[in-house]
């Protein structure tokens, strides 16, 4: 339960610095990293084999950010792994599936309105947290 309070409270922060700043503070990730091992230490939930996995789809966005100049930004792909390393392999693919698919739906309305090209960028920390809700709230499984 710990792990998705501290994952809900970074989405937020980054939610909010996505859209006002246009990016990800490095320093949030790095906070929010260090506290999700001393949670996991402190539980002692066996976290080491899910968490390590977790951290290969934010590996999978980071290769992908640079094989595509980032079109995904470094910052999400660090959020996304970080993301795995606290709340594990599965829950953070179900996170990851929710924000994907929310944030298709939001670029499909600002393409069908026209009020987005393809190019146009879309904050992804937004939708992140919008994944952990529907994720949380069981939604998403």
């Amino acid at each position: 339960m710990a792990q998705y309070i501290l994952t809900g409270a970074v989405l937020l922060i980054c939610a909010y610095t996505d859209i006002r700043k246009g990016g990800i503070y490095k320093i949030v990730i790095v906070v929010y990293l260090a506290a999700a091992l001393l949670l996991h230490l402190i539980t002692g939930d066996g976290f080491l084999p899910s968490s390590v996995i977790g951290l290969l789809p934010g590996v999978f966005c980071l290769a992908v950010s640079f094989l595509t100049g980032q079109e995904i930004g470094c910052g999400d792909a660090f959020l996304i792994m970080s993301c795995g390393f606290s709340l594990g392999f599965q829950k953070s693919l179900a996170v990851l599936y929710a924000a994907f698919l929310c944030v298709g739906l939001w670029a499909l309305g600002l393409v069908l309105f026209a009020k987005g090209k393809r190019k146009t960028e879309i904050p992804f920390a937004p939708f992140m947290l919008a994944g952990a809700i529907l994720q949380g709230l069981g939604v998403i499984v």
